[in-house]
């Protein structure tokens, strides 16, 4: 897969009511986003920042959705602040570690916590470009990645199944 404009991820208090809300939206305005499974985590996160998340899967750029569900951390806070909201956008590449050099060799700098990972899904890792860069906007980088079955899987496993 070659990098890519992936996703818009929003910030919501009510997932399922999004959810439902941008089913109507996409079945007038982009009813592919539709055909696949809706990827959906109940409990989704890491450490004390757990939250409900989806994804509308598209083979162009995704609509997703974060609620958080636990009190006093960051997203939980920024959502009670500043309202639903778009939280940040995503590009994707195969090895997001070498679009890090690349932005290091351009003087574009990511956030102080470096680049993430999830050990239930050790394909994916991610990181963000610093703010200060990208005029406030929250730019995600992150591997490639596929929707099977309602799940995230490493890009190359939806590539094996024809996907």
């Amino acid at each position: 897969m070659e990098r890519r404009f992936a996703h818009v991820c929003l910030l919501v208090h009510d997932i399922k009511q999004a959810i439902e809300d941008y089913r109507a939206i996409l079945g007038v305005v982009d009813p592919q986003q539709l055909e696949d499974e809706l990827v959906y985590y109940e409990d989704f996160g890491m450490g004390n920042e757990r939250l409900a998340f989806a994804t509308f899967p598209s083979d162009g750029c995704e609509i997703q959705f974060m609620q958080p569900k636990t009190p006093g951390t960051p997203l939980w806070e920024r959502l009670q602040s500043r309202g639903e909201h778009v939280h940040h956008i995503c590009f994707t590449s195969p090895n997001v570690d070498n679009i890090v050099e690349q932005l290091k060799q351009a003087e574009v700098d990511i956030v102080p916590q470096g680049i993430s990972h999830d050990p239930d899904m050790p394909f994916q890792r991610w990181t963000f470009v610093h703010p200060e860069r990208s005029h406030g906007v929250l730019v995600e980088l992150a591997n490639d990645y596929a929707s099977v079955d309602g799940r995230w899987a490493a890009a190359e496993s939806a590539e094996q199944l024809g996907s």
